[in-house]
């Protein structure tokens, strides 16, 4: 069955990337100053189906594995062998990929003569070399760990660090910016991971399936296909966004690269079809007749293997196809835009990750309550409000005027940061998502790892950080320092995958800080209130010594942004242009004082209801005792 699976997959994606890479290949081919030959030409792209298909079948193992086929069942050994094969391909495709790397950016025909020790040469020096070398050894790695694996952490593990191998691609891929587009590594890599959890998992489903017990494919499926539309709707968005990144208006589909484009739209239209069938049809079919249920799910399912193969033979000619704003004379210097006030209206740039995160946070949001009304249980609306209103403000901050300004404006780079810190998460912590989680997700008894086991054991150890306020205050502490005083700083306005970091780390950071403050209660609240009080001065502290040290600049900017990180003011009547610091400190100033100023007050009103609650009750006792004496 796998040999079949590889050869619906493989054979429809070779038959795509022939159609679609024909006319790209035929230049380069036959360019004037190309020496590489044909062999380049075509097994760049060849190889990186191959990359592709193996590397989904690697994730799409894992993940079902870890998600839903028991431990001790003989699905879930098989699964981890199925992976480490996989990966065992993705290793060798991967070094066949940086092999043709290395022959097409050097333009050397294969295996001429000192082209050895050049290929050490770029394995250790280049950037593509190195990354591509790096690649290499993740995927070796996964392949020792699949065939090791034996328990669910060890899978998870083995998950993580399989998806991390996509990122070196990514960075070697025109996705990763230049100077006429702009960079989309998170998307590309977001899209890629997405696209080997349904490929991949698919491929496990239908190769283990003769493997599970008749009563387990309905369950195995049914988890699978949650999985599955997940990765719909994260391809739906990262594909439009990579897409728009490349092609930069509609134009661009009358393009060779638009036409690929199109082409994979169609494709991904055919299989949320696919997918529709499978959830409203199939799934009942195999609770109703796992017998007849299971052959009509394997014909779907092989037809939405060959579509799935179609579109990666499709991606594989993407990869290798210049986008419309990259032209073959090489990039041209982008002209500096001079901010203005109404940028931060009218400007938006969609974030990847946030965008997914807030659609996903407000839709399970809703959902939750909504389960819980059918059960007859209540949930106060206003938290519903803060949450909504939380990740409105959350999207507005990682996809409007100011993920744009924060590139060019200091100012505007500490607002978004201060934003993300401070004021997202005293709209969100009081809306109580994981309380809401715990009550509306089932856990499993199956040893399989849902919803309800990712919270418990993920949020275990923050759960413990935000025992004692003066924990995460520490936590604040270490991240303004990592923010402002490491190359994160620059990477964090340059780069798509700086930018995920820095918000990241001061969204969660703002987040454990707001729990701790909102967290203990009963005989402690005395001292508790304290502490809280002397953990709000303290990050009052910390946040005035920052604000000092930026307003300093420019010194405390790193030397390649002193120019470009200052007010630009363009005066019409002599067109000369001025630079003044911006006010980058006193907007930390002011952000903290009114978040820390609500949190204060916040906590101070929720003791002093919690000691006349406390008060009250002991009154009720004492005329309790006094009514029976």
């Amino acid at each position: 069955m796998a040999v079949a699976v590889a050869a619906v997959v493989l054979g429809s994606g070779l038959l795509a990337l022939v159609i679609s890479y024909s006319a790209e290949a035929g230049a380069d081919a036959g360019a004037a100053l190309d020496r590489t030959g044909p062999a380049v030409a075509w097994g760049l792209p060849i190889a990186k189906l191959v990359f592709n298909a193996s590397a989904a079948c690697t994730v799409g193992a894992l993940a079902l594995a870890l998600v839903a086929l028991r431990p001790k069942e003989r699905a879930f050994r098989l699964a981890l062998d199925l992976a480490g094969y996989s990966a065992a391909a993705w290793t060798a495709a991967a070094s066949v990929m940086s092999f043709l790397t290395f022959h097409s950016l050097a333009n050397l025909p294969l295996f001429s003569d000192g082209s050895g020790g050049a290929l050490v040469s770029f394995l250790a020096d280049v950037d593509a070399g190195r990354r591509g070398a790096l690649t290499i050894l993740i995927a070796a790695a996964v392949t020792c760990l699949c065939f090791a694996a034996s328990s669910q952490r060890s899978v998870a593990l083995t998950v993580v660090l399989a998806l991390a191998g996509l990122f070196p691609l990514a960075l070697n891929s025109h996705a990763a910016g230049g100077g006429s587009h702009p960079d989309s590594t998170v998307t590309v890599v977001m899209h890629m991971g997405a696209a080997a959890v349904w490929l991949g998992g698919l491929a496990a489903v239908v190769i283990l399936r003769r493997a599970l017990n008749p009563d387990r494919v309905a369950t195995v499926v049914r988890r699978y296909s949650t999985l599955a539309l997940g990765a719909f709707v994260a391809l739906a968005v990262t594909g439009f966004l990579a897409a728009w990144a490349g092609m930069g208006s509609l134009e661009g589909l009358a393009s060779p690269y638009g036409t690929i484009v199109a082409a994979k739209c169609v494709a991904f239209v055919v299989l949320g079809l696919i997918g529709a069938l499978h959830r409203g049809w199939v799934i009942r079919r195999l609770d109703a007749n796992p017998g007849g249920g299971a052959l009509t799910f394997t014909v779907l399912a092989v037809a939405e293997l060959a579509v799935m193969g179609a579109a990666s033979g499709m991606a594989a000619a993407l990869a290798r196809t210049p986008p419309p704003a990259v032209t073959r004379t090489g990039f041209s210097l982008e002209t500096p835009k001079i901010p203005s006030l109404m940028d931060s209206f009218i400007s938006w740039k969609p974030d990847p990750l946030w965008t997914l995160f807030c659609g996903a946070a407000v839709f399970l949001y809703l959902a939750g309550t909504r389960r819980l009304r059918q059960q007859g249980r209540s949930w106060p609306p206003y938290r519903s409000i803060l949450w909504v209103l939380g990740m409105a403000v959350l999207f507005t901050v990682t996809s409007g005027g100011l993920r744009v300004l924060q590139e060019s404006l200091i100012s505007a780079h500490v607002l978004t940061q201060m934003a993300l810190m401070a004021v997202v998460p005293l709209l969100l912590v009081p809306a109580s998502p994981l309380t809401l989680a715990s009550q509306v997700i089932p856990r499993r008894t199956d040893g399989t790892v849902g919803g309800a086991e990712v919270l418990r054991l993920g949020l275990r150890p923050f759960y413990a950080a935000t025992a004692a306020p003066y924990v995460p205050a520490a936590g604040l502490a270490a991240v303004l320092a990592v923010l402002y005083y490491t190359p994160l700083l620059e990477y964090s306005s340059r780069t798509q995958l700086g930018y995920e970091a820095m918000s990241v780390l001061a969204l969660l950071s703002g987040c454990l800080f707001a729990s701790s403050l909102a967290g203990s209660s009963g005989a402690r609240q005395a001292s508790s209130l304290a502490a809280k009080l002397l953990s709000i001065g303290g990050t009052a502290v910390l946040y005035a010594i920052h604000g000092w040290a930026l307003a300093q600049q420019p010194d405390q900017q790193p030397d390649s942004r002193r120019q470009e990180w200052l007010i630009t003011v363009q005066q019409p009547w002599n067109h000369s242009v001025l630079a003044a610091p911006e006010p980058a400190g006193a907007v930390m100033w002011i952000v903290a004082a009114a978040t820390l100023g609500v949190a204060a007050l916040t906590v101070v009103l929720k003791a002093r209801r919690t000691a006349m609650a406390r008060h009250g009750k002991g009154r009720a006792i004492d005329r309790a005792r006094e009514l029976v004496r």
